[in-house]
């Protein structure tokens, strides 16, 4: 990550196949770690988890424990699909029959069909339920460390946002089936903060 020109720190995002509630899911996580230079303008430490439904792709789970500058934040969101509520911090949110996080929605999205010329629409929890809406923006050759990629830049937009209330993201994808995630942008109180794919690793 790089944010005012400078290395900022780094993002690591991982999938893996586990077990939730004895049964199979995917457990995505998220954590971003700011660099000596950042931190001495505005510490990050954040870690995201989401556990999902392998076969729906519906959230069963998230966690987000966040540091940001001198603000401290831990979120515990429960899903009950019995009952169509989430529970956030122990406190009901009515959610429909798919519903996803802030993190599974940006996995999702590399399910999507993004030649349809149209933009997507889902339905994220966050403080509370709300529609979000994925549009395509074009296609790109960018370069990265990992190398140069032919991609599809897509921004997830809504009244909430995937990372917050008045935030955007912008992600640049692979333009093949695999749709990895080589860029994001997203402009903070501080500057835009740009992330560049350095490596990738197969456990």
């Amino acid at each position: 990550m790089s944010i005012l020109g400078a290395a900022g720190g780094e993002l690591t995002l991982s999938a893996k196949e586990v077990q939730f509630e004895g049964k199979p899911a995917y457990k995505f996580e998220l954590s971003a770690i700011s660099g000596e230079f950042l931190s001495k303008i505005f510490l990050v430490r954040d870690y995201l988890a989401s556990w999902v439904d392998p076969k729906t792709f519906r959230s069963l789970r998230f966690e987000k424990h966040t540091v940001e500058g001198k603000r401290v934040r831990d979120d515990l969101i429960e899903f009950d699909y019995a009952n169509r509520t989430a529970y956030r911090d122990g406190k009901p949110i009515a959610i429909e029959e798919n519903t996803f996080d802030s993190l599974s929605s940006i996995y999702y999205i590399r399910l999507l069909d993004l030649d349809r010329g149209e933009p997507v629409s889902m339905t994220v929890v966050s403080r509370r339920l709300f529609p979000l809406s994925v549009v395509v923006l074009g296609r790109e050759t960018i370069t990265t460390p990992a190398g140069t990629f032919r991609t599809v830049r897509v921004e997830p937009q809504g009244p909430e946002g995937v990372i917050g209330k008045g935030k955007t993201l912008t992600l640049w994808l692979t333009d093949d089936e695999r749709k990895m995630p080589v860029q994001l942008k997203s402009k903070l109180k501080i500057g835009t903060l740009t992330g560049k794919l350095k490596a990738v690793e197969r456990q």
